[in-house]
């Protein structure tokens, strides 16, 4: 009884966040820009961000909706627990991203509604990992074949390594001028590190993990409900939202912008990271895991 007590709090707990992370997001200001402040699809309000985070938000409450329910599986080999803590990543950092990257280069002040999404939003994921850790482990997951083990880590390092290497690359471009997800704000120095920072320790952990796993051992799993494929998928989703937030962002900018191939080689490698993810998953028998 007492189980079954906490995971009804839990759910609560992340039906709240969720919903809070959507006010937040959709209703709250953004950006300083001087009155009225702007907010989250103003195009110099959160931009692409904005946009992302309410997307984001709004699936976060359905699958709270879902886990209140019931429903443990949304898809094969990824379950409603394990994607609450993969979007609640990318949720995370898709915050993280705007305001130490997109104001950083266009100088604004911070709106309380990012502020207050962002605390909201940091806390979603812990949620879903209190939440797999107090439920059993699937007796569905089997052990990996070595020789697909092999093809998925070669994979996974090569997009890791790429990951943490394209933020070097030219993201943002007006006219002649160029800048990386790894630049300042240019004649700032105050304005601190881009957003490349993000990509680049998720790509260097993903690529040394999966050269871990080439190991005759391998590599542990994360905890007894959360596969190596779900922290693949949570890695490619950082690496989808961030050059997709940052696309919307300079097509929506009142100037000339365009957008750089480090941008484009970046969400293809979190694409194939994803989809590597899900194949394992999948391989592995992994039903509401």
């Amino acid at each position: 009884m007492k189980k079954i007590s906490l995971m009804l709090i839990l759910k609560l707990v992340h039906l709240l966040l969720a919903v809070l992370y959507l006010i937040f997001a959709a209703f709250g200001k953004w950006a300083k820009r001087g009155d009225p402040d702007l907010g989250a699809f103003d195009a110099e309000g959160g931009t692409g961000y904005g946009i992302v985070a309410v997307a984001l938000a709004v699936a976060l409450v359905v699958l709270a909706l879902m886990r209140l329910g019931g429903r443990t599986r949304v898809l094969p080999g990824l379950g409603v627990e394990q994607l609450t803590v993969i979007l609640g990543i990318a949720a995370w950092m898709n915050m993280i991203a705007f305001m130490v990257g997109w104001l950083a280069t266009f100088p604004a002040g911070t709106g309380w509604g990012a502020v207050a999404a962002y605390f909201a939003a940091s806390i979603i994921p812990q949620v879903g990992m209190l939440t797999l850790s107090a439920q059993e482990p699937d007796p569905h997951v089997q052990p990996i074949e070595p020789g697909k083990r092999r093809v998925f880590s070669i994979i996974a390092a090569v997009m890791g390594a790429g990951i943490a290497l394209f933020p070097f690359m030219a993201w943002l471009t007006a006219g002649d001028i160029s800048l990386s997800a790894m630049d300042e704000s240019a004649g700032n120095p105050r304005s601190g590190p881009r957003f490349g920072f993000i990509l680049l320790i998720a790509g260097i952990i993903v690529c040394v993990g999966a050269l871990m796993r080439l190991r005759r051992q391998g590599l542990a799993e994360p905890g007894p409900n959360a596969l190596l494929g779900h922290a693949l998928i949570a890695a490619g989703a950082v690496a989808i939202v961030l050059p997709v937030a940052t696309w919307i962002s300079i097509v929506r900018f009142p100037a000339d912008l365009g957008a750089g191939i480090g941008l484009w080689l970046a969400l293809l490698a979190g694409v194939v990271m994803v989809a590597v993810g899900f194949v394992e998953n999948r391989a592995r028998g992994a039903v509401g895991a």
